[in-house]
């Protein structure tokens, strides 16, 4: 084995040793996560915690106890801890997992401490989808897994190693040890098959569609035919008697009072007539 191998390995183990310690001594801090990074003033940690004021102590005493433990145990050069509160605790697989395991440690029983976490993580309105794994001798003397899952999980590809938040947790009892494995889809995880319609460029090529319309638009006139009159026409108008123009010109109502004073005319003749005829017969009588 290559000496820079076995560098690599002693480092992923010191990690390992040092992620272990801290969530041995910071359980009900709400251990998130560390984060260790070289500089050239010495070694920085970034410890991600949910309860920041039970990791720094009174008076910085408690971090202060954490620095000198990982100077002298580890062989860290000048350790500097930070502490970074986590926004939205319940959307933290690992904190869940350590929450799980702490009330399974307390004697609750697994279904409800299983489904009351699955709840919390499912109402903090931040999640797609839950699922937690829960190894080992639950109830009898046989080791089996039990899931409780809710909402959607992927289990391939790209969304998955980038949208999934995963945490480990170990509960120790008299039966043997309990695994407790959570993961959590964030919602705004970019799955595929998302469909987003971006309306900006949508009415933006309308616009442009439109203006090409109106350019290409073709304007129609229609042109008034001019013609001369001819030689014949004009005899036949003039041949046109002007009394029978007068009269097709009357108005509507013009030509009904005429036609009523006629028939009245006629009426009144009919009745001199008839006067005439009845003098004449009595006359004859006489």
């Amino acid at each position: 084995m290559s000496p820079l191998v076995k560098n690599f390995i002693e480092q992923g183990i010191k990690l390992m040793q040092i992620n272990e310690y801290l969530r041995s001594e910071l359980v009900r801090a709400g251990f998130a996560g560390v984060d260790v990074q070289k500089t050239p003033l010495g070694v920085r940690i970034t410890l991600r915690t949910s309860r920041p004021g039970l990791v720094i102590g009174k008076g910085g005493k408690r971090i202060q106890e954490i620095t000198d433990v990982l100077q002298e145990k580890f062989g860290l050069e000048m350790p500097q801890i930070e502490v970074e509160e986590v926004q939205n605790p319940d959307l933290n697989a690992q904190i869940m997992a350590e929450r799980l395991a702490y009330s399974l440690d307390r004697g609750r029983h697994y279904r409800r401490a299983g489904y009351y976490i699955l709840r919390k993580i499912m109402d903090s309105r931040g999640a797609l989808g839950a699922e937690i794994r829960v190894s080992g001798k639950v109830t009898s003397q046989r080791a089996r897994t039990q899931i409780f899952r809710a909402g959607t999980m992927t289990k391939s590809g790209y969304p998955s190693q980038e949208g999934v938040d995963k945490g480990v947790a170990q509960c120790i009892q008299k039966s043997g040890t309990l695994g407790v494995v959570v993961k959590i889809q964030h919602a705004d995880t970019k799955m595929g098959d998302d469909v987003k319609i971006k309306y900006d460029l949508l009415t933006k090529a309308q616009k442009e569609a439109e203006s090409k319309i109106a350019k290409t638009k073709v304007d129609y006139f229609i042109e008034e035919e001019t013609s001369e009159v001819i030689e014949e026409e004009k005899e036949i108008i003039d041949d046109v008697d002007e009394e029978a123009i007068s009269e097709i010109s009357l108005a509507p109502e013009e030509e009904e009072a005429k036609e009523e004073e006629e028939a009245k005319e006629e009426e009144k003749a009919k009745e001199e007539e008839k006067a005439k005829e009845e003098e004449e017969a009595k006359e004859e009588k006489k």
